[in-house]
This record gives structure tokens, sequence and C-alpha cells, in this order.
């Protein structure tokens, strides 16, 4: 993983910054799927010519349902944007960016976007549109602080059981 975020870009009209691009070998994301609480929802990361590729296939037996992939904890200050874009490729489904201030809370900060099924977008997603989870429910909690990220999180689920496929190119803070 190539972590820019000193390196400044043009997106649009308003500045980015690279947050991550994705190398072979990665192994700053990893697994974390229903097994937490007993499902048996499978998924996979792989690297593949710069992208990352998330995919699997969510199940519903023993209270499952989601299947999902997270960074190392880390820190990353992200106060001088407003929002993240992420270039994707997917399935014609609805995906979650997870965004997490520290690894002990179990509290998360999720905003949900749409995919085109086989074709490359740029989904924005400002930070004040995320809002605060526990285990899947939203829930009253102090106010995300983009300074503080220990976290990012891509989910999967929708109450199907089914199997999915999100690509990844790039994330940027805009």
């Amino acid at each position: 993983m190539k972590i820019v975020i000193l390196f400044v870009a043009l997106l649009g009209s308003a500045l980015a910054a690279t947050i991550f691009e994705f190398q072979p070998k990665e192994t700053t994301w990893y697994i974390r799927n229903d097994s937490v609480m007993g499902g048996v929802s499978k998924s996979q990361i792989a690297y593949r010519n710069g992208l990352l590729e998330f995919t699997g296939r969510v199940r519903l037996e023993n209270g499952g349902g989601f299947s999902g992939i997270r960074t190392v904890a880390g820190r990353y200050d992200l106060s001088n944007f407003s929002s993240l874009v992420l270039r994707v490729r997917g399935d014609g489904k609805r995906y979650g960016l997870q965004l997490g201030m520290d690894t002990s809370s179990r509290i998360t900060y999720r905003m949900m976007f749409n995919t085109v099924a086989g074709k490359w977008t740029e989904v924005r997603l400002p930070f004040a549109n995320f809002r605060a989870m526990r285990s899947g429910e939203f829930i009253r909690a102090t106010a995300l602080d983009t300074s503080r990220i220990a976290f990012f999180g891509l989910t999967y689920g929708n109450g199907r059981a089914e199997r999915f496929k999100l690509e990844l190119d790039w994330i940027k803070g805009q």
C-alpha cells in the first residue's frame, strides 16, 4: 500500500490527496466477517494490477449476514478534507465504508454507497453523512473526529444470502 497524504493532485475542481493505492502482497487490510458473532459468511481479499478485490459470499445461518474487511489500526488525520472519494467497480450492489476512531469501543461510522455493475465509478462520501453504528445498529454517539481515524473498513450485507464482488482502485481525501 502506498499512503500519500502529502501528495496533492487535482480531482475535479477540488484538491485531493491519495490515502490508499493498492499493491500486491498488501497486508494492511484483513477480513472481518460475521464469524465474529457465530456467522458463516466468507470473503477474500486479492491484489491484482494495483486494485484491491473484495469478494465473497454472505450467508444467513447462525445469525450472520455480513462480510467485511478492515485496515489494521493506524493513525489517519483527515481533518483537511470534507469527504472521501473512492474509485470502485462493483456488481450493482450497495456497500458500506466504515471509519473508526479507536479499536476498543466497537463504534464505527458508516456511509453506504451504490455501485454500477461492471463499470468504474467515483463515489464521493462526505464526512457529515457518516452515521455512528454499533453491532450493525445506528446509535447516538459523539461526532466523527476526522483528525483521529484509527481504521477504514468496507462491508457488504443486505439481509440476503448471495455472492458479491467489489474492486477498489484508490481512496482519496477531498
